[in-house]
């Protein structure tokens, strides 16, 4: 009995299967989407792709003009059959599952394709076509995809190979020859046409737009300079792929089916960098200005959250963003993504009072200070701010602007604002300006030097003077009357002719050039006064003189570049420098010279090796601007200094003004010309670094602090330069 119930069991499930079957190939429409080759002989090989076909090969009828073919073999989407050997030119059709569907005209000729590969690929792709009929007397074969003529690079009667042309686009491989045609499969054109962002980092989601790709997202190979990204999504025209952890700067390329298409650069850059942010508080609808680095100039790259709620970007580029302030937004910190790559921000307050610019943003005590903001008091008294923690006195105010004066202890810090229960914090004002430190006492100072306890030296008079911290003015080393000659000795019993530069090594020994037009010395002062020479030659040199770390002196001569003084007291030359060095130089721990100009005038800071080269300015173009390497220009630098970072100090004296070039030969201006950014601006003015003018500096030293002390002997004065 059990035998007969698994027996019927076994009957229903087929039973159930087949008309599942069946019922599954009734809902698939019988449809013909392509086929190939649509020429050949009998026997050739067609490929029919389309669906609805029967799953079995007997229960499909194809024709060839009403010709039956033998099937070779079926599958859901492929009908493979062989020309009928009785067969004629005229219509594939094809009848399943009592549908029947026309494929296109076939034609019977010696003219046929057997196999292309590879079906995808770029332009420029070299594909491999077999056949039958390639051969011509007359005319020579021509291959299109997609209806756009290849170059044929081979060519017989069975075989030949052609690059697929630029643009070609996805479509049909076709022969001709001599009049006739065959048509083959479809060729997958592969393209890049563009990668959203250019710019990004790790972990970066960038959207490939193109064609050809696999719809698979396995399928699609994506490298970023040799390193492969993955891919989260793919459609036949958008890979969207995240950059690999140890992505850098260099093309991307696509495979598919180990096809290969290069597209654009993809580059590395770092998260982005938030310098400042104004304001730190303000209603929901204002806006807030993001300056700092790595920004995208799209907007849509860049996203910026305030306690997690979102704001709009208004504006873009890579220096800066404009966003308006959500709604929601309430305290909290902001967030910064460009192209996936986050950066922290501050705190940020919504609230109705907020502190948007300061101008000037640098000063010293006693500057007039006017903020910027919203929600202040009408009533000065009202608003309370303060410069570093400081209370600074408001003079004035509107809803809108207050007028304050920083407190005589005045810091670098930022500035807050409170009105009433409200507090609101600015931007940071700089404690920085320019005062004149000791004026009236020099007589016809030249060059400048520093010691390790802040003391200033200076040459004048045949003398070299000391100033203390405090100001105080004594003779150092020469004739305290103002004689000159040539003596060694200690301190007054010493005697200079004519000395121009001052410079200091690292053990406080101080170096000096002198002499008249025929002879010229080399002098070395000890901390304690000793005058001992070092060099003395029958010539007139130029001003230039260093010294490095090790204590070793350099100088310049004549027309002839930078000299070192070795131990034996013998001058080597370094290179085939032409110029004369003005004034002193400076050496870094790698032993690399620096000074500014060359016989004065040269508008170009200088660096020396084993060979001489431009670090900032221009050959021959004078001028004042800032920028980097060649674009700066420049009147004529002459002193230079060093300050703790390694950057160069130098006066530019036809512009009246104090710059600084970066190790990387990037030039900004620090104060000079009223902010004028005019040559021959001078005069006589202390205050911020953009209100300050000066006169035909002559010296410029650093303490380590970063003040910087320069010699403005057109006033008789030194006058000293805050930064921090």
């Amino acid at each position: 009995m059990k035998y007969f119930i698994y027996l019927f069991l076994g009957l229903f499930v087929i039973a159930t299967a087949c008309k599942r079957d069946k019922q599954e190939e009734l809902k698939m429409t019988l449809a013909v989407k392509s086929f190939w080759p649509n020429s050949g002989k009998a026997g050739t090989i067609i490929t029919i792709n389309g669906s609805g076909f029967a799953r079995r090969a007997a229960d499909n009828e194809v024709t060839f003009n009403g010709e039956i073919a033998k099937v070779a073999d079926v599958n859901d989407t492929v009908l493979t059959v062989l020309a009928p050997e009785k067969g004629t030119s005229g219509q594939l059709i094809i009848k399943a599952s009592g549908k029947q569907v026309e494929a296109g005209t076939y034609t019977y000729q010696n003219l046929s394709m057997q196999g292309v590969s590879p079906l995808n690929g770029p332009a420029g792709t070299n594909i491999s076509v077999h056949g039958a009929g390639f051969s011509s007397l007359s005319a020579p074969a021509k291959v299109m995809v997609n209806g756009k003529e290849a170059i044929i690079t081979t060519v017989n009667d069975t075989f030949l190979i052609a690059a697929v042309p630029v643009g070609a686009g996805s479509g049909p491989v076709k022969v001709i020859v001599d009049g006739k045609e065959v048509t083959g499969p479809v060729f997958t054109f592969q393209n890049i046409s563009k990668i959203k962002p250019l710019k990004g980092g790790k972990g970066t989601h960038v959207t490939v737009s193109g064609e050809g790709f696999s719809t698979v997202a396995a399928e699609n190979s994506i490298v970023f300079n040799g390193k492969p990204g993955t891919v989260i999504s793919a459609t036949g025209t958008e890979l969207v792929v995240a950059t690999p952890d140890d992505v850098a700067t260099g093309p991307l390329s696509v495979t598919v089916n180990g096809e290969k298409t290069v597209g654009p650069v993809f580059t590395v850059v770092p998260p982005p960098v938030l310098a400042v942010v104004t304001p730190l508080s303000s209603p929901a609808g204002k806006d807030v200005t993001i300056t700092g680095n790595y920004f995208s100039i799209e907007k849509d790259e860049n996203e910026v959250s305030f306690n997690g709620v979102k704001g709009v970007v208004k504006s873009a580029d890579e220096k800066q963003l404009v966003i308006t302030v959500p709604a929601g937004a309430g305290t909290g910190n902001m967030k910064v993504w460009v192209n996936g790559q986050e950066t922290g921000g501050p705190l940020f307050k919504e609230q109705n009072l907020g502190v948007i610019k300061l101008s000037p943003d640098n000063g010293l005590a006693g500057t007039v200070v006017t903020i910027t903001g919203i929600g202040f008091s009408l009533n000065a008294a009202d608003n309370q701010v303060t410069f570093n923690g400081v209370v600074a006195t408001v003079l004035s105010a509107t809803e809108t602007e207050l007028q304050v004066q920083t407190p005589a202890t005045v810091s670098t810090g930022t500035v807050n604002v409170r009105v009433s229960t409200l507090d609101a914090t600015g931007p940071v004002f700089r404690r920085a300006g320019v005062m004149t430190f000791l004026a009236g006492v020099l007589s016809a100072p030249t060059g400048l030097a520093i010691d390790k306890a802040g003391n200033l030296y200076t040459l004048d008079q045949n003398q070299v003077k000391k100033i203390t911290p405090n100001g105080d003015v004594s003779s150092f080393a020469g004739s305290s009357s103002g004689v000159s000659g040539h003596g060694d000795g200690s301190a007054a019993s010493a005697l200079f002719n004519d000395p121009k530069t001052i410079i200091i090594d690292k053990q406080d020994n101080l170096y000096v050039k002198d002499g008249d037009y025929q002879r010229s010395y080399v002098r070395k002062i000890t901390p304690d006064g000793d005058v001992t020479t070092l060099v003395n030659i029958a010539e007139r040199l130029p001003g230039g003189l260093g010294v490095d770390k090790n204590g070793t002196i350099f100088l310049s001569r004549e027309y002839q570049g930078v000299y070192k003084l070795e131990a034996s007291g013998v001058l080597t030359r370094i290179g085939s420098g032409y110029l004369s060095v003005p004034q002193q130089m400076v050496i870094d721990d790698a032993g690399v010279i620096y000074y500014g100009g060359g016989d004065y005038y040269n508008p170009f800071i200088h660096k020396v090796s084993a060979t001489y080269s431009i670090l900032a300015g221009d050959q021959s173009n004078t001028g004042y601007t800032d920028g980097q390497g060649n674009v700066a220009r420049m009147g004529s630098p002459l002193g230079v200094a060093f300050d703790a970072a390694g950057n160069i100090i130098f006066i530019d004296d036809l512009n009246q003004s104090v710059r600084m070039v970066t190790p990387g030969g990037l030039v900004t201006t620090i104060t000079g010309a009223g902010g004028t950014y005019q040559s021959f601006k001078s005069g006589f003015v202390n205050g911020t670094l953009s209100e300050a003018y000066f006169k035909n500096m002559n010296g410029i030293c650093v303490d380590k602090d970063g003040n910087i002390y320069v010699m403005d002997a057109g006033n008789s004065a030194i006058r000293k330069i805050f930064l921090k």
